[in-house]
């Protein structure tokens, strides 16, 4: 498999293909208690061919270029997921999301394959921004965007609706100003 993109020796990006959804829905498997209070797809992915179904719809958006999945893995083993979740061409910027196995937790893995994923992203797409929203009470989550040069920019009250509760998220945002001064 090759690629998408390389973080490191042990760590690669790559893109959603359909060979990878019995690893990724084990991942996810695993990790389904710590995981379901962020993402609310969680407990609609209950089987193999759920995230067999994601994937279809991931290389989908991928080639359309409305979104931009990928999975994280160290050596053959899934660990996470980085993507664009939102593009808006019309304003020159995206959302991206992301997660890591609750394992891995605290061994900068993601703030590495972040900051070589955004480095893409600003190379390779024609963005001002980069957003990054984050439920104020998900710690470990919140704390990655200051580590890679964002700015908060405020929180917005019982924006994100899961499972029945509503958490403030607080805003992010890296300009292409701000990442090639950080060059």
């Amino acid at each position: 498999m090759r690629p998408f993109l390389r973080i490191d020796e042990h760590l690669t990006l790559h893109l959603a293909r359909h060979e990878l959804a019995e690893a990724v829905f084990r991942a996810v498997d695993e990790n389904r208690e710590y995981l379901r209070p962020w993402l609310p797809w969680v407990d609609d992915t209950k089987s193999v061919d759920d995230t067999k179904t994601y994937i279809r719809e991931s290389m989908q958006h991928n080639s359309e270029g409305t979104r931009l999945t990928t999975f994280l893995l160290r050596g053959e083993e899934v660990v996470g997921s980085i993507g664009v979740v939102h593009f808006s061409k019309d304003h020159r910027k995206c959302e991206i999301g992301y997660w890591l196995s609750e394992n891995l937790q605290g061994q900068g893995m993601m703030t590495s394959t972040c900051a070589c994923f955004i480095d893409h992203l600003f190379r390779t797409k024609d963005l001002n921004r980069v957003e990054i929203l984050v439920a104020t009470n998900n710690n470990r989550s919140r704390a990655l965007p200051p580590r890679l040069g964002f700015q908060s920019e405020g929180i917005l009250r019982q924006a994100l609706l899961i499972y029945q509760k509503y958490h403030d998220i607080e805003l992010f945002s890296l300009l292409r100003s701000d990442w090639q001064s950080a060059k």
